[in-house]
């Protein structure tokens, strides 16, 4: 097996990246996010790094959405 059967073989025509997802799927995993943002806050611990993560993830979420940054203060408030 030679280096261009390597590539064709790695190489079915199907790309390993995600395909962009619908405003449908954005809005369900900006409320999932969501939710698990409150759930996170509500604990006694205090996951830093875990929160800052999911709090990035809900900043650009909502960025996509167009929802302005008093609204995503709002919607992950407890």
């Amino acid at each position: 097996m030679g280096k261009q059967d390597i590539i064709h073989a790695s190489y079915d025509g199907q790309s390993n990246l995600e395909h962009i997802k619908s405003p449908a799927e954005i809005r369900a995993m900006y409320v999932k996010s969501c939710a698990e943002y409150k759930k996170l806050m509500q604990q006694r611990v205090d996951p830093r790094e875990q929160r800052v993560m999911l709090y990035a993830e809900i900043h650009v979420l909502a960025w996509i959405l167009g929802k302005s940054e008093q609204q995503m203060q709002r919607d992950i408030s407890v």
